[in-house]
C-alpha cells in the first residue's frame, strides 16, 4: 500500500510541475481603454490606461507581481487629457524602483493641439511628480506624441513626434509643414535639450525604441518629398544620432499617413522589427532582422494571413524565435492574430486570440511574454471596456 501511495504522489508531483501556470486576469473597469504594457527586467509585468467618465480622463497602472494584481492607481487626472486610439499614454520601468509615465493634454480648444506630460515615481507607484511638459516650444499649437521611452544613463530617454512646424495649408507650396521626430532624455530631475533626429517624418504614426549594446535604436515610418513612407531606424550610439537606415524600401506611395508605426525587439544583440505596409494597394504585414544592431536588415519575411490591417506588436520568446501580433479583416470584423517566425524565416500557423467589431476603437492589442504564457490585451469598444487572455506559449 505504501509503494501505491508513493506512486501516485511522485505521479501527482509531475503532472504539477508540468502544468501551465495559472495567472489572473487583471481588473479592467467600464470605460477602460487603450493599454500599453511592459515587461521590466525584474520580471514584473505593468500595464497602463485610460479611463474615461463624462468630465474627467484618468491615466492608471497595475503591476502583476508575486502572482496578483496591484490596486489600480491614477497617475493622471484632469478635463484636459487628450485620449486618442493610436497615441496614447506609455509607462516605462528604469532603475530600482524608478517608473516614469506619459500622457497627452490639450494646449487649445483645436482637436489636434496638444502636448506630451511626463511624470516620474521613485517609489514604484506609490506616489508621482508634479507633471512637467516635455516639448519645450511656447506656442500651443501643433500635435506632440508617439512617445518612445527608452533606457538612458541614470534615467530615461525619450523620442516623440513633434509638429510645432506644422500649421495652415499654404496654397502655394500645397504643404502644411513638416512633422519632425525629437529626442531628449530626463535624468535627476532635469531634461536634456530637444534634438532634431530627423526633421520630415509620418504624421501620425507611432515610433518605437528598443536598448541595444552601446546605445539605442529608434524605429518610426519616414515621409520622403515624394510621399513615399517607409520604415526607418536611427542608431544612437554612445549619445550621438547616426543618419537614418531604411530597413527596406518598400515604396509606399500614400499621401496621408497610415496611423500604423513599426515595433522593435532585441534579444541578445539580435534585433527583429515588424511593420504594416501597402505598396501598390497591397496590405502586408512584414518582419526583418538585424544581426549588425541595425546597420542592416534583412529581406522582410511577409507574415499576414493575406487581408491584414496592421497595429502589429512583437516579443522575442527564445534566441531563435520570434512572435508577431497584429489586427487581420475578418468579413466586417477584425481578428487579433499572432504567429511565431524563426530567424531563419519558417513561420507557425496562424493562431486567433480574438475576434471583434470596433475598427480604430480596438486601438492597438499588446502582448508580453511571462514564463510559458503570454499575456493579451486590447481594447472592446462594443464593450466599453479593455478585455485580456492568457495564452500558453507552447
Amino acid at each position: 500500500m505504501n509503494r501505491i501511495i508513493l506512486i501516485i504522489g511522485v505521479l501527482l508531483f509531475i503532472i504539477s510541475c508540468n502544468a501551465p501556470l495559472e495567472f489572473p486576469l487583471p481588473s479592467f473597469f467600464q470605460g477602460s481603454k487603450y493599454p500599453n504594457m511592459i515587461k521590466s527586467n525584474d520580471g514584473s509585468l505593468f500595464i497602463l490606461w485610460t479611463s474615461e467618465s463624462d468630465t474627467t480622463s484618468s491615466v492608471i497602472f497595475s503591476e502583476f507581481m508575486q502572482n496578483k494584481w496591484t490596486e489600480p492607481s491614477i497617475i493622471f487626472s484632469s478635463n484636459s487629457l487628450m485620449v486618442n486610439w493610436a497615441d496614447f499614454p506609455s509607462i516605462f520601468k528604469s532603475n530600482g524602483d524608478t517608473l516614469f509615465a506619459h500622457c497627452l493634454e490639450k494646449s487649445s480648444a483645436e482637436t489636434f493641439d496638444y502636448h506630451i506630460l511626463l511624470s516620474y515615481s521613485i517609489d514604484r507607484g506609490k506616489s508621482w511628480s508634479t507633471p512637467l511638459k516635455v516639448n519645450r516650444d511656447q506656442k500651443n499649437k501643433g500635435e506632440h506624441g508617439f512617445l518612445s521611452f527608452y533606457p538612458s544613463k541614470n534615467g530615461v530617454g525619450i523620442a516623440w513626434l513633434d509638429g510645432r512646424h506644422m500649421g495652415e495649408y499654404n496654397m502655394e507650396t500645397h504643404t502644411m509643414g513638416d512633422m519632425a521626430l525629437y529626442q531628449s532624455s530626463f535624468s535627476q530631475g532635469i531634461l536634456t535639450a530637444e534634438k532634431v533626429l530627423d526633421q520630415r517624418v509620418c504624421e501620425c504614426c507611432p515610433t518605437d525604441a528598443v536598448a541595444i549594446p552601446g546605445g539605442t535604436l529608434i524605429a518610426y515610418r519616414d515621409r520622403s518629398e515624394k510621399e513615399i513612407r517607409n520604415i526607418n531606424v536611427i542608431r544612437i550610439i554612445d549619445g550621438i544620432a547616426q543618419n537614418p537606415i531604411t530597413v527596406h524600401e518598400d515604396n509606399w506611395f500614400i499621401p496621408g499617413c497610415p496611423v500604423n508605426g513599426p515595433k522593435i525587439a532585441e534579444k541578445n544583440g539580435k534585433l527583429a522589427i515588424a511593420w504594416f505596409t501597402a505598396p501598390n494597394g497591397e496590405a502586408q504585414v512584414n518582419v526583418s532582422f538585424s544581426n549588425d544592431l541595425g546597420k542592416t536588415f534583412s529581406d522582410p519575411i511577409r507574415v499576414d494571413g493575406g487581408k491584414p490591417q496592421g497595429r502589429v506588436d512583437l516579443e522575442w520568446v527564445n534566441n531563435e524565435t520570434l512572435m508577431v501580433n497584429w489586427l487581420e479583416a475578418k468579413d466586417e470584423m477584425s481578428s487579433i492574430v499572432y504567429r511565431k517566425i524563426k530567424n531563419d524565416g519558417k513561420l507557425s500557423d496562424l493562431s486567433v486570440v480574438a475576434t471583434l467589431e470596433g475598427g480604430r476603437g480596438i486601438g492597438y492589442p499588446q502582448m508580453e511574454l511571462l514564463h510559458n504564457q503570454i499575456l493579451f490585451v486590447w481594447t472592446d469598444p462594443l464593450q466599453n471596456k479593455i478585455q485580456s487572455k492568457w495564452i500558453k506559449n507552447d
